[in-house]
């Protein structure tokens, strides 16, 4: 089966974007452009053969699949000289020659999310397009009359009971699709060339079968408009997220099914936290070398990657030519690695801003051999520049894929075991009262915390099952956390860290309980917008997700577990708090649902560090 993408690219209605550049060239908010987008999860869904027709700026499109990701895919282009004077009628009778096939059929100006393709190509229907009953039927957009399941009719200029918004991204037949093409090249031969290619397609459709396919479960929407980039940047992002492969098996036998997946991968970059000989995974490796793979190892970065040490990384990437990301270990390493994706196409060598970096077009698979980040499923990353620390947060830097191996856990040393389990747990916890709280997210808190509560014992004595639950639970806790950002409890650890050196889920721990316990006690000073009554539900339900009866037992039960684990005491005196409470993150403290003052941070950080344990 072929794709075929239909790029006019003039975009009259995308205003001064279009005079220097092809409309597809624009960028949703993930930084990736909208042909390099449909490139890819065309090919995600097993696609390798394109048929791309041109108007303006074709140079643009071409230089897009130069991507190594789409080194096993052929791309012919079909240039429209007369784009400026004919609607894609033409562009399609002059890319006819290469249409003898099956065919998935699309405009260029179309963003779907990562399932739909796969579900058109398995619909039970060899033709079909793609309607939505669900929605209001579009003023100035395409919309599809259908009757008895098929579609009759396909125009902008028709309204009426039995019409349904229509988007043309089509499943043809090669009969179909060949009887299509004779009709198009009637109009072409009589000079009716200004018109849409489904004027063509009308006069058939009482003939041929095509089915009236819904994508009203997936997203499909065409941008016109600036206004409509932004929309629809700020509506797919949720799938993306959502949609992320993850994939719970073992390395070896998941690595290269993920590789095949995202891109055509020869020149990885290997950006381990810890050597892999020391996981068991050095046979892997070997055999991924021996289909040909040029793995470039790169190591040097510390538990807080710095900023010069992701330069290093970049350019190291650059002279090895690698071609994809496979990040291996904790959230250091996957940190380090987002970040050599969303800088590798700056100039790092000296005072570089980094505020408008574009990832690079390469593929990042999360491996991670901790359970407690997630950073493998987040848009979220930490590095340090001049000793400060640096929040990096974009769309377009959350790992491809990711692959939960729980036997790459066998070795973490207790006290790590403790400390990422608690941040994980705290994750959950604090996602789900976030002020961003969506029902996507909170399902997800559940879900980490029905996983992570049960699997404690076993995990600490170093079970497998345990193990794999524990991925799984800190994959949705990080899940989570990508759609709300953490809250207070995330905002007064940081400093704890830096300053007094326990891990980073040992420190959040520490804080959770008092900031749990105020939420409880202060409904007064609730800044929900959703108010204190959604608040105080949502309260409830953590206390139920904890089997305890009330709001207020909830968090005396997370002290007992946080107790039982006997880590190290961390204790501070007031001129050590002094500093804790002018160190506390104002962007995480804004999403805890109640206001907390000063003197509110004071008394929570002194409970937690008079003795060690916040419990009483």
């Amino acid at each position: 089966m072929k794709a075929v993408i239909f790029n006019s690219g003039i975009g009259k209605r995308m205003g001064e974007f279009t005079r220097t550049q092809h409309k597809s060239m624009a960028r949703l908010a993930n930084g990736e452009t909208l042909f390099a987008r449909q490139l890819r999860l065309l090919r995600a869904a097993g696609i390798r053969d394109f048929v791309v027709t041109t108007g303006p700026f074709a140079d643009q499109l071409q230089q897009t699949v130069h991507a190594a990701r789409y080194a096993d895919c052929r791309v012919t282009f079909v240039e429209n000289p007369d784009y400026a004077t004919t609607n894609y009628i033409v562009s399609m009778h002059r890319a006819a020659a290469y249409l003898d096939d099956d065919l998935l059929f699309l405009h260029g100006d179309l963003v779907f999310d990562a399932d739909y393709p796969g579900v058109v190509m398995n619909a039970p229907y060899r033709d079909l397009g793609s309607v939505n009953t669900k929605l209001s039927l579009p003023e100035k957009d395409f919309k599809a009359r259908v009757i008895d399941g098929r579609v009759r009719e396909v125009s902008v200029g028709i309204f009426g009971d039995d019409c349904v918004a229509f988007q043309p991204f089509y499943k043809l037949s090669r009969a179909t699709a060949a009887a299509w093409l004779a009709r198009v090249a009637d109009f072409v031969a009589a000079g009716n060339t200004q018109v849409y290619a489904e004027n063509a397609l009308n006069e058939l459709l009482a003939d041929l079968p095509v089915h009236a396919f819904s994508y009203a479960d997936h997203y499909v929407e065409e941008i016109d408009t600036t206004d409509d980039l932004a929309r629809v940047s700020a509506a797919i992002r949720d799938y993306d997220f959502a949609q992320q492969p993850t994939v719970t098996d073992d390395t070896e036998s998941a690595l290269q099914v993920l590789l095949d997946q995202v891109g055509a991968v020869t020149r990885p970059m290997l950006v381990a936290g810890i050597a892999p000989d020391r996981l068991g995974l050095t046979e892997t490796l070997d055999r991924w070398r021996s289909t040909g793979a040029v793995i470039t190892g790169f190591s040097n970065f510390s538990p807080n990657p710095t900023y010069e040490q992701v330069a290093a990384g970049v350019r190291l990437f650059r002279d090895a030519d690698c071609d994809a990301l496979v990040s291996l270990g904790g959230g250091s390493a996957i940190d380090t690695a987002k970040c050599i994706k969303l800088y590798g196409g700056l100039d790092l060598s000296g005072d570089t801003d980094l505020t408008d970096a574009v990832p690079l077009n390469v593929p990042h698979i999360a491996i991670p051999t901790t359970a407690g980040t997630g950073s493998e499923a987040t848009r979220f990353a930490v590095i340090y520049r001049d000793g400060a620390k640096q929040s990096v947060t974009h769309d377009g830097i959350v790992p491809d894929a990711a692959l939960l191996d729980a036997a790459l856990l066998a070795g973490l040393p207790d006290y790590q075991r403790k400390a990422t389990l608690l941040d994980a747990l705290a994750q959950a916890i604090e996602s789900w009262w976030s002020v961003n709280s969506t029902p996507q997210s909170i399902d997800y808190s559940r879900r980490a915390i029905a996983l992570i509560l049960p699997a404690i014992d076993g995990f600490l004595a170093g079970d497998d099952t345990a193990a794999s639950a524990m991925l799984q639970a800190a994959n949705l806790a990080g899940r989570a956390i990508n759609l709300t950002q953490t809250t207070a409890a995330h905002a007064m650890s940081y400093k704890v860290t830096s300053l007094m050196g326990p891990a980073h889920g040992h420190a959040v721990a520490l804080c959770l309980p008092g900031v749990w316990r105020y939420a409880i006690t202060h409904p007064d000073a609730c800044i929900d917008s959703r108010g204190g009554e959604y608040l105080a539900r949502v309260l409830d339900d953590l206390a139920a997700s904890f089997g305890v009866a009330t709001a207020a037992d909830a968090p005396e039960r997370f002290a007992q577990i946080l107790a039982g684990f006997d880590l190290p005491p961390v204790t501070a005196g007031p001129q050590t708090i002094e500093i804790l409470c002018a160190s506390v993150n104002s962007d995480r403290l804004r999403n805890f649902p109640i206001r907390l003052s000063a003197d509110a941070i004071r008394a929570i950080y002194t409970q937690a560090l008079s003795t060690g344990a916040m419990h009483e």
